[in-house]
């Protein structure tokens, strides 16, 4: 192939790949910062039921729970049972975590509930079977959910609680990152997670949703059951989030919302090791060839075929010993778009500092990327334990 051609196709795809970014920092920017007032909590304000599914958690549920009984609500800590319930689903741990919740239980003021979820029900991806029981145990008008190994900060939920009663949506997204960091190795995920959470922020804003995170959800009562909950995606062992996302989307286009305020991030934590970091991607990129959206497909498609292309390109200049003066400033716009968006999502989740992880990143990720796409495709993956099947 001459190399004037693969210059050609080296600069479209960077190009479109760069206004794409470009687009989503657009829209990130757009979103307005929601001003949480510290001592204002009205009669008027929604009753939700913080829903926690769990599954060998022992290491990380009492943390979470703790977290929880510092909340501030108003000018105290109070926990008023008329705003609030935490409703536990053990979705068959074969630990102590539910020992340790019904210890926990017995030592505090929180308003809490330890439920097990139905393993006996088959072809019902276990998470959303436990999440929808949660639901059914509950009575509130907006349900939140998050995980066992998530951490919150003490204005979480009021920040929460303020948001639904002023915007009342039909479904709001709000901030994950990772804490804790060890290696190098974790702090590249956390820019790659935030790349993942400003995505999912600006494409809500733009009124084109793809993605969100269940760690860190809130909907109504009302619209899940409009919805029909999970029906339509009881098989897929994940997307308990995502596919719920557009459901409501598709019914409530105006009231699919993004919550950007940091003291309603939710953190969690990196993988340690790179096998449990495969599994978890193979996870993620699973769902993505279920999906009916078309922004979805597209965007999937345009993103796996320019980093094919990308990392095909950087091959072959390095075979030929050639990179043109101009190819290098389109490499150099690339960073620098990634880096401005970067920048801006990273402050917001307050973490920054990392943001010089995104050079080491910029040699890794195309080769990443390609690979996990190929692996997602098919096979298995083991997630808590549990062996899952794409074709499931």
């Amino acid at each position: 192939m001459h190399p004037l051609f693969m210059e050609v196709i080296f600069a479209v795809f960077v190009l479109v790949y760069c206004l794409l970014i470009v687009r989503f920092h657009y829209y990130w920017l757009q979103i307005p910062v929601f001003q949480l007032r510290p001592n204002e909590l009205s009669k008027q304000t929604p009753r939700v039921s913080v829903i926690i599914p769990v599954r060998n958690e022992a290491r990380h549920i009492v943390s979470l729970l703790q977290d929880l009984e510092q909340q501030w609500l108003g000018a105290q800590k109070v926990f008023p049972k008329n705003y609030w319930e935490v409703i536990v689903v053990d979705d068959a741990s074969e630990d102590e975590t539910a020992a340790l919740v019904q210890n926990f239980m017995h030592q505090t003021e929180l308003a809490i509930a330890l439920i097990s979820s139905d393993v006996r029900v088959s072809n019902r991806s276990p998470k959303k079977q436990a999440i929808w029981q949660g639901i059914q145990s509950s009575q509130s008008e907006y349900i939140i959910t998050t995980d066992g190994d998530c951490r919150v900060g003490p204005y979480w939920l009021l920040t929460w609680l303020q948001f639904l009663q002023q915007n009342r949506p039909a479904l709001a997204a709000g901030g994950v990152t990772y804490h804790r960091e060890k290696s190098w190795f974790e702090r590249l995920q956390t820019i790659e997670f935030a790349s993942l959470i400003g995505m999912s922020a600006s494409s809500i804003q733009a009124q084109q949703p793809i993605t969100c995170n269940g760690a860190n959800l809130a909907f109504s009562r009302e619209a899940f059951q409009k919805v029909g909950g999970y029906q339509e995606h009881w098989h897929v062992p994940s997307g308990d989030d995502e596919f719920l996302l557009h459901a409501v989307f598709h019914q409530f286009p105006k009231e699919v919302l993004f919550l950007k305020n940091p003291e309603a991030v939710v953190k969690t934590y990196a993988k340690r090791t790179i096998a449990s970091f495969v599994q978890q991607r193979k996870r993620w990129a699973g769902k993505w060839k279920m999906h009916r959206e078309s922004q979805v497909v597209l965007l999937s498609l345009l993103v796996f075929v320019f980093h094919l292309c990308f990392l095909s390109s950087l091959i072959y200049f390095a075979a030929w010993v050639k990179l043109d003066y101009w190819l290098v400033g389109l490499l150099i716009l690339k960073i620098g778009v990634e880096w401005a968006f970067l920048k801006s999502v990273l402050r917001f989740l307050k973490k920054e500092r990392g943001l010089i992880n995104l050079l080491p990143l910029q040699l890794l990720y195309s080769a990443y990327f390609v690979i996990i796409g190929l692996v997602a495709s098919g096979g298995s993956y083991t997630w808590k334990d549990r062996k899952h099947h794409q074709h499931d």
